[in-house]
């Protein structure tokens, strides 16, 4: 059993009472200006969720921040010409040729502080990616202040935007009517009907964009009620974003079986090189501790019929679905067919380094506690270098022993010659920079 927690898998969160104190820190010092060029960036239930409060979302397939209007494309396009662009800029390749030199290297890293929500709010995970210049901080089980000295439950996974200039500041614009954060990735109708969030969950890992204001996140369906089933599957959403919030849209409600490796579990990466986005994602039950890749045209990501699977076990990639038992035409499932093996990889999406011209894993073991690693690959697929540590996730020396969700920011400084790397600590989000040698 992972005693990590996992996106979509909903580990209950506990208002303990030294888990939070007010949600007041002090400012990280100024980061590096987003680059003039631009290219489109691309746990368990132990127990179920109480239910949501009466202005939690219900009803819709798409979610918005109330109060706005829906984010388009034609709001800001993000088509503006080289040199023009504002805003937060995702790396890639071809943007810039960097002086770093492999075997990646730290020179040092500086502890920035926790995350900063303006209010008291207690959240996990805390991935990121760029849409339409916004940097899209997604985040797991969100609990606020209830008013009795406890929390209560608002969303299964909530999103926020990131400010430049200072890393721990998040906005909440995906509100609802008290302004706490709400459900980003919506319910259907159905789900609404037979438990809403007091049931089911929605948990996305890190937001891809493949063209100006076109996203994607992949996220799991987990039925975590009374009795609950578990994980019943992965699916796809798209993604639009503005300044006043984001909206998810999902065409289907599940893409994939639960005895299929969880697509997008672990995280995606969008490379602009062949327009494709590569999934990871952890097994289903019995190769749990493994990491599994896809592939498929940004374009047709909702189609499961695109996509390609990466066997490791045969260095090729195949239109074969894996399943436990290979039935109907799929590949039956082995461990070897694994990029990753035995924990190596937890909850991380890979990136470009500008700095070092290479692709880049920043990740943490996906044990109950780990420290910053690092990771360096030519491809997607690999060969991936074996992880390296380059910074300690407790780095005050006062932490707990479940420190997990160890998660890349290159958005903010996209020379690559500095990291922003978050993980979470009893609900709460840290921060530090690593500098590169």
């Amino acid at each position: 059993m992972h005693s990590t927690r996992r996106i979509g898998q909903g580990v209950a969160i506990t208002a303990a009472s030294a888990v939070l104190a007010a949600a007041a820190t002090a400012c990280g010092p100024e980061e590096p200006a987003a680059s003039d060029d631009y290219t489109p960036g691309p746990g368990r239930s132990v127990s179920a969720p109480p239910p949501p409060s009466s202005s939690a979302p219900t009803g819709e397939s798409t979610s918005k921040a109330p109060g706005s209007t829906r984010p388009t494309a034609s709001a800001t396009s993000g088509t503006k010409a080289p040199g023009e662009q504002t805003g937060f800029v995702y790396p890639a390749p071809g943007q810039r040729t960097g002086a770093g030199a492999l075997p990646v290297q730290a020179a040092d890293s500086s502890y920035l502080g926790r995350q900063d929500y303006g209010r008291e709010v207690a959240r996990d995970l805390g991935f990121s990616g760029v849409l339409n210049g916004q940097s899209l901080w997604t985040y797991g089980d969100t609990l606020v202040p209830d008013g009795k000295g406890g929390y209560q439950f608002t969303a299964s996974g909530s999103i926020g935007l990131g400010v430049q200039g200072d890393p721990l500041k998040i906005k909440d614009k995906n509100v609802n009517d008290q302004g706490w954060p709400q459900q980003w990735i919506p319910l259907t109708e159905e789900e609404n009907r037979n438990g809403g969030l007091g049931r089911f969950a929605e948990g996305g890992t890190n937001v891809v964009e493949y063209a100006p204001n076109k996203g994607l996140v992949w996220y799991l369906k987990n039925d975590r009620g009374e009795g609950g089933k578990g994980i019943l599957g992965a699916g796809v959403a798209t993604v639009t974003a503005s300044a006043e919030g984001v909206v998810a849209h999902r065409p289907h409600d599940m893409m994939w079986e639960p005895d299929e490796p969880h697509w997008g579990d672990v995280g995606v990466t969008y490379n602009p090189g062949d327009k494709k986005v590569y999934v990871y994602g952890y097994g289903p039950e019995g190769f749990g501790r493994d990491v599994y890749l896809a592939r498929v045209s940004a374009e047709r990501a909702t189609d499961v019929s695109a996509y390609e699977y990466w066997d490791q076990s045969a260095k090729s990639w195949t239109d074969q679905r894996f399943t436990k038992d290979g039935r109907s035409g799929t590949r039956k499932l082995t461990k070897e067919m694994a990029l990753f093996s035995n924990n190596e990889l937890g909850q991380s999406n890979a990136f470009w380094s500008n700095h070092y011209n290479t692709w880049m894993f920043v990740a943490g073991a996906n044990v109950g506690y780990t420290d910053v690693m690092v990771m360096t690959a030519p491809k997607l697929e690999g060969p991936w270098t074996k992880p390296k540590t380059v910074a300690s996730t407790c780095p005050t020396g006062k932490c707990s022993s479940m420190r997990y969700a160890i998660a890349p920011h290159p958005e903010y400084d996209p020379s690559g010659k500095t990291l922003l790397v978050t993980w979470t600590d009893e609900n709460i989000v840290h921060s530090t920079r690593i500098r590169w040698k």
